[in-house]
């Protein structure tokens, strides 16, 4: 079970939050002492902080001292600078802001499409086409996807059964039913949600996955099995990144 798809729910969950939007979290908490342990110890601290400042008692004369120390401290305080000095400083924190939004955003996405695998491990869509002509999957696949034009080289061997079109992070995706393995599927997104062009793999309780990315499609090989199952399959297939 990847432990880590769910740390950023944990940090984003607060009291007051709608439950029905981190159905999945608490699903996972349910499933996992570890991380439930880890869950009740963030609620005790935001507990804790919220019922400190609770108890902060009120003062009458509280604002008045604030103004007067406010007041205080603009006599002390130096001239202002000049408003083209504190302007220069604004693309310093753009650059900054940003630099840590692009650092994040790969792991926000990979957290995202691992949600989302998991549920299609569970409850994969209805196929929107049946059949076991290869060239019409592909051409049908290609509808969905922009600029598809066949599988890569790694999947060559690989023949399907069925085609679904779905969404997955706001991306078009094919959901594909292997022909000769009827708990293999393979979902490409028409973008790319993971970070590591290398082959990686994880198991949780509805089966395991792998998934690589080209540089403009993100690849997942999702298995209702073990991941050594998986990996024999893989092997069997020739499948690598």
């Amino acid at each position: 079970m990847n432990c880590e798809l769910y740390e950023l729910e944990m940090y984003a969950w607060r009291h007051g939050c709608e439950v029905s939007d981190f159905k999945q979290l608490f699903e996972h908490l349910a499933a996992c002492p570890a991380c439930a342990r880890r869950f009740a110890q963030l609620s005790e601290l935001d507990q804790a902080a919220r019922q400190t400042f609770r108890e902060v008692p009120e003062a009458p004369t509280l604002e008045r001292r604030i103004l007067s120390g406010l007041a205080h401290e603009r006599l002390q305080a130096p001239r202002p600078q000049p408003p083209w000095k504190r302007w220069a400083l604004f693309p310093i924190a753009a650059m900054l802001l940003l630099t840590l939004w692009l650092g994040v955003m790969p792991y926000a996405r990979e957290a995202q499409l691992g949600r989302q695998i998991t549920t299609l491990l569970s409850h994969p869509p209805a196929a929107g086409i049946n059949s076991t002509d290869q060239s019409q999957l592909m051409a049908w696949s290609a509808i969905t996807l922009h600029g598809f034009t066949g599988l890569p080289p790694e999947l060559r061997k690989v023949t399907f059964r069925s085609a679904s079109a779905l969404e997955v992070g706001h991306h078009q995706a094919v959901l594909l039913g292997m022909k000769n393995e009827q708990r293999a599927s393979l979902l490409i997104v028409d973008g790319v949600l993971t970070h590591d062009s290398a082959l990686r793999s994880f198991h949780g309780n509805e089966g395991s996955n792998s998934r690589w990315s080209d540089g403009r499609k993100t690849y997942v090989l999702l298995f209702k099995g073990d991941e050594q199952e998986m990996r024999a399959y893989m092997q069997q297939m020739g499948i690598t990144a």
